[in-house]
Parts: structure tokens; sequence; C-alpha cells
């Protein structure tokens, strides 16, 4: 099967919007965010969830909803200070001299009070405290909006600090993919690329073997499933009897291949 290397390059771990797939959770929150956006009335919104189950897909799905509309500003850096955090939000603008903290935001609230904005961090439990604590600030003025991204625990850890949690904040959990999900995405994936060819070889067994490994990890189900198709390849080049076809052995070969699990 000549494409088989054509289906491992399918399953790429690339950022492509239009290869996002929408669980039921992501496709709720989604809607939840846009609605929120546009009602304009949280400055703060937290998006969390286990890494790599798509976090940065949604941001920029957001990003790109809304870069025409608004002032968007996309950072997945962490800041060190909340000086560079005041430099990032006004690095569009001609600043001759270095300036205080104070003068720099005084700045930063003249520029963001007059165009509707949307600040989006990604990563953002890499944040210094002092930064979070800024942050906090900036979004209690009503002049910055921000959608800032953290893995689930440290996420949840914050929000339950009391100079969070005492503010108007949103908080959404990105949930991890169920088996039918990971099942429509491989089909929709493999039809999408005229490969459904391939769709008999994933049924719900198989896919059962592959979340075993991948535990509803949109990034980690993608490797797994481009290990799956380079094996099967490889296996059809040389003639390997019985590795040619998705099953149980070619699933854990991926997840031995991917440090998943031991040989």
């Amino acid at each position: 099967m000549d494409n088989l290397k054509n289906a491992s390059e399918v399953f790429n771990n690339t950022f492509d919007l239009s290869e996002y797939f929408e669980s039921v959770t992501a496709s709720s929150i989604k809607s939840k965010l846009i609605q929120t956006i546009d009602d304009g009335k949280i400055p703060l919104i937290f998006l969390l969830g286990e890494p790599g189950v798509g976090k940065t897909y949604m941001l920029n799905m957001i990003k790109e909803n809304y870069i025409m509309k608004k002032r968007v500003l996309f950072s997945n850096e962490p800041f060190s200070t909340p000086e560079s955090l005041l430099y990032f939000l006004l690095k569009n603008q001609s600043i001759s001299k270095e300036l205080s903290i104070t003068e720099l935001k005084e700045l930063a609230i003249s520029v963001f009070s007059q165009e509707e904005n949307i600040i989006i961090i990604d990563e953002a439990q890499l944040l210094s405290d002092n930064v979070l604590e800024y942050i906090r600030i900036l979004s209690d003025t009503g002049y910055f909006n921000f959608i800032i991204s953290m893995h689930k625990d440290e996420g949840l850890e914050i929000l339950n600090l009391q100079h969070f949690a005492s503010r108007t904040h949103l908080a959404m959990n990105l949930e991890k993919l169920t088996i039918n999900e990971i099942l429509n995405y491989i089909h929709a994936q493999l039809f999408r690329n005229s490969m459904g060819n391939f769709v008999e070889y994933f049924t719900l067994k198989e896919i059962k073997q592959i979340n075993l490994y991948a535990d509803g990890n949109f990034r980690q189900m993608k490797q797994i499933l481009k290990h799956i198709f380079s094996i099967m390849n490889y296996a059809n080049e040389n003639a390997k009897i019985g590795f040619d076809r998705v099953n149980k052995c070619v699933i854990t070969m991926s997840a031995i291949d991917l440090g998943i699990i031991d040989a």
C-alpha cells in the first residue's frame, strides 16, 4: 500500500487549525468562550486541561476568530516580571526610553482603553506569582481581557487563591477525548485525506487499545497513529507478515517507540 507513508503524515503533530477535532466538551467550551468574549463582562478567563488535550488549538481558534475584530495578542512564552508583561502588551508602541512600571502601566491603560482587546497567554502555569498577580491587577482595571491557559492542577491551585477567587472570572476545563470521539476523529481524518480504505483498520477494539496508551490525550493519540502507520509502512515494504495491519502488537510497538511503555 503505497499511501501508508502518506497516512502517517496525516497524523503529524504539526499545528493546523483545519485539522482540529472538536470533542463534545471542546465544542461546548468554544461556544461559551465566544459568548463570554462577545458579552465583554468577564475580563479574566481560565482555560484548564491536562497537557495535550487541545488547549493551544482552542486558543488559536479564538485568535483567528477575533483577529480582524479586536486587538489580539498571543504569547506562549513565560514572562519573568510584570515589566516584561507590560512591554509585551506595548510591543507595537514606540517607546524611546526605559519606563518605570507605573509609567508602563499608565501607557498600557491609555492604549488598551481605546480598543477592544483579547490577551491570550498559553502555558501560564510557567508564570511567576508576581506576574499572575499583576495580570489580576490589570484585569481589575476593566481595560484588559485575558484568556489564560494552564495545566489543570496548577490552574485549580491558583484559582483557589483568595485574590483570584474573589474576582470576576470564568474557569473552564477541557476534558480528555472519549473512545467514540477518538474513533470519529480517526475516521474523519482518513476520509478527509482520501484514505477511506484504512477506516476498516480502526474499530472500537483497536481504539480501546490505542487509548490504553493515549489516555484521551489528543497530542499523544496523534503521535501513536503516526507511528502505527510508519510501522505498517515498514512492514509492507519489507514483507513483514502480521505487522501490516492495525493490531495489538503494532499498537504496542508504537507505544514502545514513543517511550510510553518500556520494551
